[in-house]
């Protein structure tokens, strides 16, 4: 059995939402500690999962796949569901989507759900990255995001995360799920220079919801969230449900 983390980095007093983020695959929930003190000034709770095999948890098993993990984070998730905003990066966003689906068959829904840089779950993987050699698969991190560090080139660092990472965007590339309509809106996040998710796949999304999806746009690559954090946890705030999705 798996165990995700959840790591919260600001808890106001009385915070009328929780934003639970899921990291990309190979990315760890110290990715978004630096976003504490703009959640903070939101007056936001901020919380960011932990998969089993990041940092604290580098020994623990695996998943085998993201239904898996997405079963997992119910349970981790599920007991305030109803003031928690999933927002979820490429791999994330994915998982956010399942983690929706499962909480909205037991009656016990989130507050809303954010998806970033993500293809529809029905939609195929054009160019999987994980079945890539690694200095192929290091590369093609790297041209995620052009102009900015790549971590994986150093070879130390390299030999211990870079399984990892595979494992993760095999999770990922290989995940398929049908159309089941959730009953709250899909906000999705855009990078205007992201190649993996453009515009063309934004309608894809409508499948997966009776209630629309609104679509966020943000300048930048597939790695844009670093450079827009505040942009990203303001939008989440402007665009919060009127209606619970559960009806009560």
């Amino acid at each position: 059995m798996i165990r995700p983390g959840l790591h919260t980095y600001t808890c106001p007093q009385h915070a009328p939402v929780r934003i639970v983020i899921l990291p990309h695959a190979g990315g760890s929930a110290s990715y978004f500690r630096n976003w504490g003190p703009v959640a903070d000034n939101l007056g936001m709770e901020l919380c960011a999962v932990q998969y089993p095999g990041h940092e604290e948890l580098f020994t623990a098993a695996r998943a085998s796949s993201l239904d898996e993990l997405a079963e997992a984070l119910v349970t981790v998730i599920g007991d305030q569901a109803e003031r928690t905003v999933l927002f979820g990066h490429s791999m994330g966003g994915l998982l956010a989507h399942r983690v929706t689906q499962f909480l909205v068959a037991e009656d016990n829904p989130p507050q809303a759900l954010h998806v970033s840089a993500t293809r529809a779950p029905d939609q195929p993987v054009a160019a999987p990255r994980h079945i890539l050699d690694d200095r192929a698969l290091v590369s093609s991190i790297g041209e995620m995001s052009p102009g900015e560090e790549n971590p994986l080139e150093d070879e130390d660092l390299a030999a211990v995360l870079l399984d990892q990472v595979r494992s993760e965007m095999r999770l990922a590339e290989t995940h398929r799920c049908e159309p089941t309509p959730l009953p709250l809106p899909i906000t999705l996040h855009l990078a205007t220079e992201d190649p993996d998710f453009t515009l063309a796949d934004v309608s894809a999304w409508d499948r997966f919801t009776t209630r629309g999806t609104h679509l966020i746009t943000h300048p930048g690559h597939h790695f844009y969230l670093s450079a827009q954090q505040a942009t990203v946890l303001r939008a989440v705030m402007e665009n919060l449900p009127t209606t619970s999705p559960s009806g009560k």
